[in-house]
């Protein structure tokens, strides 16, 4: 991976680039956690997703935005969480959050691009596209999107950009869709205390905790580039508050749009977009053309969105195979334009091999593209949850391992405060975790063992490659022409700080 800096952003040390405004910043996490996919997961829980989604901004989202602004700020590596974790407990752990990274992508590609074909099939198919033909749509938008890795790394901030404006322009289009049905013919949603307020507890916190958690997710991506910003101690901090504000309100936003159109019963996982704007937007002049519009710009949305995370992880897992985290073949690049073409070609054979798996396994238990747009969600899931497990442990131990490295923003507060913002977060990402494998009150056999196998893969995988790196850091060392003595070795023990 990137290499680490030794010290602590300063004038003198920081970056070399024009520094970032804050409202880039702010632009570039909402462009990367705002998404469209996501809305109809969050939507389908129910009336009880407003709640939660209230409750766990304030006890996920606050903590855990406190912890990536001190360590974004103290530790401006670029490998971003890798690099902390690395830190924190050696690179062996270093090396499984890289793996998990880069196949937590190739994993959610295929699921988004599901969604996609669901879309397209509602817009132009009247829902009625077969289940093989939009499994033949997926495979096909993953290698589109692996000629689009592998051909430029140039995808200008405008492609981002369009597609957050879509993004927003969708969800305003469905809260005021949902303002002027409910007006005229009521809410589709019965709306009380008792269903706001969940009171199943258990079943509810099972239902609802995973997906929520899911969508605050991401901001360690902007808080690694703190060294670019002009005073990452005043700019961190207030870019995730800012951006956590925009994120979390787009997400009520469309969350209540979409249940006062359909109850959250008939919202479906693929469609359930489509569904809501058809609704919403029935006996409005030119309305039906305004649906085949707002679809096609979600369309957009949901392949625009992708593409810079999996140029990322691509590149990212390309540098952690050149420093011997990972196999050669993930190191490999065009020669020409220096794309890496390697970890992409690998991610879209993954995409394509999962998704065929759970397809044969769908259509032989009668399944619908639903069922294997959920399980392709929760299995990718799980794996982009646990390296956010390791990064608050990590945050605990490097107070402790690195108590006098200067910190230019501080989660304030003593121990106990130190201690609730490291183990709130932590045991709600565990739970969350388990929830996606396994909910206890909807249960499928079928689904869980699916799940589990795929993790079981994934994880024979990963310490195969830690059991290999130490052997692949000596070949990249002989092959860069350095010692293969002084090249670097997993180790599960921090080294003592200099000076």
């Amino acid at each position: 991976m990137t290499a680490q800096s030794e010290k602590p952003p300063t004038a003198e040390g920081g970056a070399q680039h024009p520094g970032f405004r804050m409202f880039d910043m702010v632009l570039f996490s909402v462009c990367a956690m705002l998404l469209l996919s996501q809305l109809t997961v969050t939507a389908a829980v129910g009336p009880s997703a407003i709640f939660w989604t209230v409750v766990m901004i304030v006890v996920f989202f606050l903590p855990y935005g406190l912890v990536t602004s001190e360590l974004g700020s103290t530790y401006p590596d670029a490998g971003g969480i890798y690099a902390w974790v690395v830190r924190a407990f050696g690179n062996r752990w270093g090396s499984r959050v890289s793996w998990w990274y880069w196949a937590n992508v190739a994993l959610w590609v295929p699921s988004v691009y599901l969604m996609f074909s669901g879309v397209l099939s509602s817009i132009f198919f009247d829902g009625k596209l077969e289940f093989w033909v939009q499994v033949a749509i997926t495979v096909a938008l993953i290698w589109l999107n692996y000629l689009v890795n592998a051909r430029s790394l140039e995808i200008g901030t405008w492609v981002s950009n369009i597609g957050a404006g879509i993004t927003v322009l969708v969800i305003v289009c469905v809260a005021v869709a949902g303002g002027t049905y409910a007006s005229a013919h009521g809410s589709a949603t019965h709306w009380t205390l008792s269903t706001v307020l969940p009171h199943e507890g258990f079943p509810a916190i099972a239902l609802a905790l995973p997906v929520i958690i899911y969508n605050f997710l991401g901001f360690e991506l902007m808080s690694s580039a703190s060294t670019q910003m002009p005073n990452p101690k005043r700019d961190v901090p207030k870019t995730i508050a800012i951006a956590g504000a925009l994120i979390g309100g787009f997400y009520l936003i469309a969350t209540l749009g979409m249940q006062l159109l359909l109850p959250a019963d008939e919202i479906s996982e693929t469609t359930g977009l489509i569904d809501t704007l058809t609704r919403g937007l029935d006996g409005v002049p030119g309305g039906g053309v305004l649906v085949t519009v707002l679809g096609i710009g979600s369309l957009y949305c949901f392949f625009a969105c992708l593409i810079p995370w999996t140029i990322g992880a691509n590149i990212a897992a390309s540098e952690s195979a050149q420093q011997g985290d990972l196999p050669k073949v993930f190191a490999r690049t065009h020669p020409e334009r220096g794309t890496p073409v390697g970890a992409a070609m690998l991610c879209s054979v993954v995409g394509t091999v999962v998704t065929l798996g759970y397809a044969v396994l769908f259509s032989l238990t009668d399944g619908a593209v639903d069922d294997l747009f959920w399980n392709l969600f929760a299995f990718s899931s799980v794996i982009f949850l646990l390296p956010y497990i390791v990064m608050m442990l990590a945050f605990r131990k490097l107070r402790r391992t690195d108590p006098d490295r200067p910190r230019p923003y501080r989660v304030p507060g003593g121990p106990l405060v130190e201690l609730l913002v490291t183990w709130v977060p932590a045991l709600l990402l565990i739970a969350a975790a388990l929830f996606f494998v396994c909910n206890p009150f909807d249960f499928s056999a079928e689904v869980t063992g699916s799940i589990v196998a795929g993790l079981a893969v994934t994880f024979v995988i990963q310490e195969i490659f830690c059991k290999k790196s130490p052997e692949w850091t000596r070949q990249r060392a002989v092959e860069r022409g350095e010692d293969p003595g002084t090249a670097a070795q997993f180790s599960d023990t921090v080294p003592a700080q200099k000076g």
